[in-house]
């Protein structure tokens, strides 16, 4: 009788952690803080076009309780707490704030990406203006745009510098492509991300491919990645396909980058897969982790703990989007559900810090809202 169910009670034991590693954990967003809109220096200044807020940024950056927004009609960097109170300006401000609200004068540019590091230090990119010089605009891949992304307007690769002002206040370095005191500004910046030990991290074309650029605390190019590093780990099978660089992802340690390519094939430019690499900086040294065969799946964030996500969207519910969650070695070890209240057109980007904390902003009865997910 006992040789009788000891095959079932394997299998049971088999379906369990099928089921564990498979499961989803769903995560709700709950209000972090709000910023008003209106035309108040006090507040987020917009233009409205037919009742809808335009120039209102994607995403913010979140350090030390306080919310750091770019204010794009004034070129100034607003810092609000949680409660939607102005506690400092940086920038040149035309006006005079009535109250006593510090502010940085620091002439910014045209406003770009904002980030800030642990220690809060601002990295502002400042933009050229756009009669001085102009561009090619980066090329759009819809594989690559993740669900509920939201633009007013087209992007320019409008040449620009990377700004690193300091917690007291002072720009304290200019860094150019070619690191601080260069000479090479960027072009299109894709993304920038604060690390650890306050590095910086950004995402941008140079050449007509795009790289990630790693800089030191003193603004020093340390290291570049670009597509060739990974040319000959690539199988592209001689020019039955083509390959496009999807991103490049740092650890907020720096020690490594995860790369993520599309394949296309060549002839009639059908998607075949995405393939994940990661690179480690120190030895120079190229492992493969992941092969995607679904176009809507992109690598999405490398986490502090050696785990990544990808960004699934899920048509069907509309509602929700999952993150795959994979360890260093590229087992999908978990999911994690962001189930977003209706309507999900309200809903802008949705975005991660160095301290692996989710959020997503939106737009409701005149407020800027910046939500955390947990």
């Amino acid at each position: 009788m006992l040789r009788k169910y000891i095959p079932v009670g394997i299998l049971s034991l088999i379906l369990l952690g099928s089921c564990s590693k498979f499961r989803v954990d769903d995560y709700n967003p709950y209000l972090y803080g709000r910023v008003k809109l209106g035309k108040d220096l006090k507040e987020l200044q917009v233009n409205i076009v037919n009742r809808v807020p335009t120039n209102v940024p994607n995403q913010v950056a979140v350090a030390s309780g306080i919310i750091y927004v770019p204010d794009f009609e004034q070129s100034l960097i607003k810092a609000f707490n949680s409660d939607g109170d102005l506690k400092f300006v940086i920038g040149n401000l035309k006006d005079k704030l009535t109250d006593k609200i510090k502010t940085y004068n620091i002439k910014l540019g045209r406003i770009g990406l904002v980030t800030v590091s642990d220690g809060d230090d601002v990295f502002v990119q400042s933009r050229i203006l756009k009669e001085d010089v102009k561009a090619d605009k980066a090329p759009e891949n819809i594989f690559t745009k993740k669900s509920g992304e939201f633009r007013t307007e087209a992007e320019e690769a409008v040449p620009s510098v990377v700004l690193k002002i300091n917690d007291s206040g002072k720009l304290v370095q200019t860094i150019y492509a070619d690191g601080a005191g260069g000479s090479v500004p960027f072009g299109y910046i894709e993304r920038m991300e604060a690390g650890n030990s306050d590095l910086l991290f950004v995402f941008h074309r140079t050449g007509g491919e795009m790289r990630l650029s790693i800089f030191d605390e003193a603004g020093k190019l340390k290291q570049k990645v670009s597509p060739e590093d990974f040319k000959n780990s690539l199988n592209t099978n001689g020019d039955t396909y083509t390959w496009y660089v999807d991103s490049f992802i740092a650890h907020s340690d720096g020690d490594y980058i995860l790369g993520s390519f599309s394949f296309y094939e060549t002839k009639s430019g059908r998607f075949k897969n995405r393939k994940i690499l990661r690179y480690d900086l120190k030895e120079k040294r190229i492992t493969p982790i992941k092969e995607i065969q679904d176009p809507s799946e992109t690598l999405y964030w490398v986490l502090s703990n050696d785990n990544f996500f990808i960004w699934e969207t899920e048509v069907e519910e509309g509602n929700s989007i999952r993150l795959q969650v994979h360890d260093e070695d590229g087992n999908h070890v978990n999911n994690i559900r962001l189930n977003y209240p209706p309507p999900r057109g309200l809903w802008r980007e949705t975005w991660m810090d160095t301290k692996d904390e989710i959020y997503s902003m939106k737009i409701k009865a005149g407020y800027l809202e910046i939500h955390k997910w947990k």
